[in-house]
């Protein structure tokens, strides 16, 4: 096989740039928490979360291999094109899995350990439980908003009002992203056998709400940001303002419930969380 597509396999096996957006999350964690600048402590940091992250991809598609056969936007994923033996995964998954907790024990072993708790949850609970029940969208959120936590604790070495505040804010920030996800490709999971939207019945009105309602939850959790001084009145206001331009898109959505409202949606999401992240950041720069 020609160096080149075997790259690229593994490139889509491990997720590459979805491996670098969770380790950067985990690298926003260490910021959030920061006494005294290490590179060396956030570059270990990093590359741990990097590797942690794409064994918990390997194992996702090990155990749905047969399902991403069945769906377009998974057809071509090395393990369903069988262009990779499954040895070969395998394989991976112990390199990755022993290299990102190598660098993880080495930066703080607490946060080795709460990264082999992710690992777990997002492989062996959240992926196997997809096709079982709806619930699985919110087990999944938990290892989802982990790797802020686990840079916090590279930082601090405990885990404070703050850091439960930025999990829950991660966490809750998940339903409306994941939601609209299911919503865009909702053909291609329905093809393979999955049901990810909150309640049955398809892209119906209902789920469009529980959609719209679930960004929500960030109001009160700003709120206590603020109450934390973590936030002054400007940052407040301008996190308040983001916040509402994204309410409004899950509203547009609600109100259009098609592809590329939920499309628009899915990446509001994604700019608006890294984007609080860096204003809450910059304010705690600006307060030390």
């Amino acid at each position: 096989m020609d160096f080149r597509i075997k790259l690229k396999s593994y490139e889509k096996l491990i997720k590459f740039k979805v491996d670098i957006i969770v380790a950067l999350t985990g690298v926003f964690g260490y910021f959030f928490g920061m006494g005294e600048l290490d590179w060396t402590k956030i570059l270990w940091l990093f590359l741990g979360g990097f590797f942690i992250t794409g064994s918990a991809h390997i194992i996702n598609q090990i155990i749905e291999r047969n399902f991403d056969k069945k769906m377009p936007r998974t057809s071509n994923r090395p393990l369903a094109l069988e262009t990779m033996s499954l040895t070969e995964a395998v394989l991976m998954i112990v390199l990755f899995c022993s290299l990102g907790f190598y660098f993880l024990y080495e930066v703080n072993p607490l946060s080795a350990f709460v990264s082999f708790v992710s690992l777990i949850i997002y492989g062996f609970l959240y992926t196997p439980m997809k096709r079982l029940s709806r619930l699985s969208i919110y087990i999944g959120a938990i290892p989802g908003a982990l790797p802020v936590l686990i840079g916090y604790l590279a930082a601090k070495g405990t885990i404070d009002s703050f850091a439960i505040l930025l999990f829950l804010m991660q966490l809750f920030w998940q339903l409306p992203h994941s939601w609209s996800i299911a919503w865009y490709w909702y053909d291609d999971y329905t093809a393979g056998g999955y049901d990810l939207l909150p309640v049955k019945g398809g892209k119906n009105k209902i789920n469009a709400l529980l959609t719209f309602l679930s960004v929500f939850f960030l109001f009160p959790l700003i709120y206590m940001l603020y109450q934390l001084n973590v936030l002054h009145n400007f940052s407040l206001f301008i996190i308040l303002f983001l916040t509402i331009i994204f309410v409004y898109t899950a509203f547009l959505f609600y109100q259009k419930r098609n592809r590329q409202a939920a499309r628009t949606l899915m990446l509001s999401s994604i700019v608006y969380l890294p984007v609080i992240q860096l204003i809450i950041i910059f304010n705690l720069l600006n307060n030390n």
